[in-house]
């Protein structure tokens, strides 16, 4: 006698299988059946349905990503029980709703604070305390400190921001962890931070690791480029971080010698072989940019007083630059 095979795991399977064959459905059919996988999270059968439901439900969010479409409110009120299943007693379904929640926190403010509004720190703070969860929560908040001011502050006061600077000063874990802890600090140092939470963070020494680091593998980044250990989506990433620190860093103006030190250790950093070349924002003269007598007065060397720092006379950006600066931050992690 053959077993019939339930018609809800019939279509969940379907789209898992489609997903990990990275293939396209046509989008009629995924807002058509979105809602019955929708159902299937709040209400599943057994642990492998459940597992088949957030696996076809990231293949579905990942679509509305790609368009630059709001995440429909049915699935936004899912957060809570994807929020629960991360720490589900099945493995699979642990891995798959973590990558919902990565794609969901992959969007709009909104749908990040929704994800801060369900306590999702909660759970990604105990998870920064397991070695074999760090990755994954790093990857997490690394796309929640690509939000606005409001949103980092919340990070920062849950203590996670401290704790991925020791992640990143004392590389306890292999490469590829740091990378996720770096590109959360780097996203929280040049993004929508405030001014005091740019001081703080400096202070707490975040950009120091990022310049040892870089200067280690330059020379691979050199021979290698894209090919070598950091890759090139991640030192861009870090350069650029460093190289806005060059502009905003003399505004500390009670923290002349540290300032003066921190400074001469990111020009070290653009001065070896693999990131010489590296196009500057700070010694562009595309954007607006002037001449700081406070700079000069920290940095007495000749070799210094050319740096340019931004001033706040430039024309107000594009309507959806930060809308758009925001998104490419929230870049996809290799699991995703």
């Amino acid at each position: 006698m053959v077993e019939t095979v339930p018609a809800s795991h019939l279509l969940l399977t379907t789209i898992a299988a489609l997903s990990a064959l990275q293939a396209e459905i046509p989008w009629d059919l995924t807002c058509r059946r979105l809602p019955d996988v929708v159902r299937y999270i709040q209400s599943p059968s057994d642990k492998d349905e459940l597992d088949d439901a957030c696996r076809s439900l990231d293949y579905m969010l990942k679509r509305y990503n790609r368009q630059s479409l709001a995440i429909p409110d049915s699935v936004m009120s899912q957060v809570p029980y994807l929020i629960r299943y991360m720490t589900h007693s099945y493995r699979h379904v642990q891995r798959s709703s973590r990558s919902v929640l990565n794609t969901i926190a992959s969007g709009t403010d909104e749908e990040s604070q929704a994800l801060l509004d369900a306590n999702i720190l909660d759970v990604l703070n105990r998870f920064l305390l397991d070695p074999m969860k760090t990755a994954y929560a790093c990857t997490t908040i690394s796309k929640l400190t690509a939000g606005n001011a409001d949103q980092i502050a919340r990070i920062m006061e849950y203590g996670i921001m401290t704790r991925l600077i020791n992640i990143i000063t004392y590389r306890t874990h292999d490469l590829g962890m740091w990378k996720e802890a770096a590109w959360a600090v780097a996203n929280a140092l040049d993004g929508r931070r405030s001014p005091e939470q740019f001081k703080t963070l400096a202070m707490e020494h975040a950009i120091e690791p990022l310049c040892k680091v870089l200067i280690q593998y330059n020379t691979d980044f050199a021979a290698n480029g894209d090919g070598g250990q950091l890759k090139s989506e991640t030192t861009f990433r870090l350069l650029r971080c460093l190289d806005q620190a060059t502009m905003h860093l003399p505004e500390l103006k009670s923290e002349g010698l540290f300032i003066q030190s921190l400074l001469s250790t990111i020009e070290e950093v653009f001065a070896t072989e693999g990131y010489h070349n590296y196009r500057r924002d700070s010694k562009s003269a595309i954007t607006r940019y002037l001449h700081n007598p406070l700079l000069s007065a920290l940095l007495p060397s000749t070799q210094f007083l050319p740096i340019l720092v931004l001033t706040y006379c430039s024309p107000e950006p594009d309507p959806d630059f930060e809308r758009n600066l925001t998104l490419a931050m929230k870049r996809f992690s290799l699991e995703e």
